[in-house]
């Protein structure tokens, strides 16, 4: 830790003003120490803003998303009274800097405006190439870049789905394990230790919310349930959203699937066990479905649409079994900016094999998921690879010079899962694996409710497992950090939590009132500061100040005139 000094003056006015400076600014450095979100380095602009050289330069109509500047971090810090401030403080951001671009398309030819977003600073835009050159843009001090609304393919399919005849358990080797509550449940659940979960912390996801977006859900499936407030409104307000390719809200749609993705995908993360089989990780998990794609692909600005969708709804975990192979740094500030408003998000890394890998389960911020066989080997399909900062044409100046994705695998060979048509089929692919860690990240977050992105995140990679006799021979770009375990990743995540818990109580005082009153509602002691997203790191650090400021008044007072206070 950095050290600062401050001298103490006669009067004690200045050590005062200094200590109150140090406490306030404290927490912010923390909350921000993980996850900042300032600028991204790379090309712009002694020559102007950047412009996508896919874009045509002239003689025809385009949509393009222009990027303005991201909010600065002072604002995008989750607030401590939590995720809507924060939230609001990006829509407010987004709004005073669009301003100015929304009110030059209204006075000009050939610029309709399609789209607004907040998650990213970016208007999406219909532009006459004959009327409007792209670099007109230039001339707006916050706009940074134009690119094309590209296309998000979902992942190619290894295999086509194989119908199961029966439960979908007797689809899968290695026959049905149970949970201790004698409740059968699939191989690949009870391979990564979730049954244990259920059992022993009396979990399985509630009060949790899972956003899957994707192809779409089939919420008349038996083992599939939607969040709603009404179960008697067909549009399940809260737990449904249908996106067009600019992005925009789909009125009066209904839950469907355009294809078989979404359904088999939102089965893994929060099925349930009509048929005395339980297929999903988080059955009790609040589920939400955003439409973001149909059955093939989606646009970026759909996925922008349905990222804030999720954010806005308070999802505490983002699963996005799609991506484009490739680096693509537009994803990088709507995964950040989800992060930071206290949503996790899980990518798949595509099915293009070993040296490949897709976006945005690239952006060093997403925890990025391989697939693995029953038997714990990667599959061949399951892409993976080192990246380098020099990769991506930008990257945030605290990522490090180069990181391997995946960081973790999941069973993602022949898994069985809802199906569109009421029944259940076995898939394959790394967007099959996604689901399986994005239900564990549910079931933690139920466990320890204030638990930030960046905890969640910590312990499931670093509780991970590999087969016997592959520990040292496994390759990282294969494995990640290796498979996950839901069991070791609640119980180190429950360690920590009474790790700092304890902290606190010695830091309260020796009654512990202070303790008992921040722990009163069942919950861990996230006090404030925890509510912020700063973590253990960042409560311990306003703990320290805390002392430090009672410190500097006591000397203050005691007309200490020349003492050195250091942190």
């Amino acid at each position: 830790m950095t050290s600062r000094r401050a001298r103490v003056g006669r009067s004690g006015i200045v050590p005062i003003v200094v200590c109150l400076l140090l406490l306030s600014a404290g927490p912010i450095a923390a909350g921000v120490s993980a996850m900042t979100a300032d600028h991204t380095d790379g090309p712009p602009t002694d020559d102007g803003i950047r412009i996508d050289d896919d874009l045509p330069a002239n003689g025809t109509s385009v949509e393009v998303i222009v990027r303005l500047e991201d909010a600065p971090v002072i604002d995008t810090a989750v607030a401590a009274d939590g995720n809507d401030v924060d939230t609001d403080r990006l829509e407010e951001h987004a709004e005073a800097t669009q301003d100015p671009i929304l009110e030059y398309a209204a006075d000009t030819r050939g610029i309709t405006v399609a789209e607004e977003f907040w998650v990213t600073n970016a208007v999406l835009l219909e532009v006459n190439l004959e009327r409007v050159d792209l670099e007109t843009f230039e001339r707006f001090e916050a706009v940074e870049a134009v690119h094309e609304n590209f296309e998000v393919p979902v992942p190619d399919r290894p295999a086509e789905p194989t119908a199961v005849n029966g439960t979908p358990a007797a689809s899968s080797a290695g026959g049905t394990a149970r949970a201790a509550s004698d409740v059968a449940v699939t191989p690949a659940i009870a391979a990564i230790g979730v049954p244990s979960v259920w059992d022993e912390y009396e979990t399985r996801g509630e009060g949790v919310r899972v956003a899957v977006l994707d192809t779409g859900i089939e919420p008349s499936h038996p083992d599939l349930e939607l969040y709603t407030d009404d179960p008697s409104d067909p549009t399940y307000p809260g737990g449904w959203a249908e996106f067009d390719d600019a992005g925009q809200r789909v009125t009066d749609s209904r839950p469907h699937d355009t294809g078989v993705h979404g359904t088999h995908v939102s089965g893994t993360v929060a099925g349930s066990a009509a048929t005395g089989t339980a297929i999903g990780v988080a059955p009790e998990a609040e589920l939400l479905h955003g439409l973001v794609m149909n059955e093939t692909n989606g646009t970026f600005a759909q996925i922008l649409a349905g990222m804030e969708w999720a954010l806005a709804e308070d999802a505490d975990v983002i699963n996005m079994s799609l991506g484009t192979t490739g680096t693509y740094p537009q994803f990088i500030e709507p995964i950040r900016n989800a992060n930071l408003s206290g949503a996790i998000v899980v990518g798949a890394i595509g099915n293009e094999g070993p040296e490949t890998s897709g976006s945005p389960g690239n952006v060093y911020e997403t925890l990025s998921v391989g697939a693995v066989a029953a038997d714990g080997t990667v599959a061949a399909f399951s892409g993976g690879e080192r990246l380098n900062r020099t990769d991506w044409e930008a990257t945030p100046s605290d990522w490090p010079d180069a990181y391997t994705v995946p960081d973790v695998v999941a069973p993602g060979v022949d898994i069985a899962s809802t199906m569109p048509d009421g029944g259940y089929a076995r898939m394959p692919g790394t967007s099959m694996a996604a689901p399986h860690v994005a239900g564990t990240a549910g079931l933690l977050r139920s466990i320890e409710p204030e638990a930030t992105p960046a905890d969640l995140s910590s312990v499931l990679t670093e509780t991970t497992q590999r087969p016997a006799g592959d520990q040292k021979s496994a390759v990282e770009t294969r494995y990640g950090t290796g498979i996950i375990d839901a069991d070791a990743a609640a119980d180190e995540l429950v360690e920590r939590t009474s790790e700092v818990e304890s902290s606190m109580e010695s830091a309260g005082g020796s009654n512990g009132s202070q303790s008992d009153e921040s722990t009163a509602d069942g919950g861990s002691t996230a006090g404030d500061g925890d509510a912020a997203g700063i973590g253990w790191p960042g409560q311990l650090a306003t703990v320290g100040l805390a002392v430090v400021l009672g410190l500097c008044v006591v000397t203050a007072l005691s007309g200490s005139g020349r003492e050195r206070l250091e942190r």
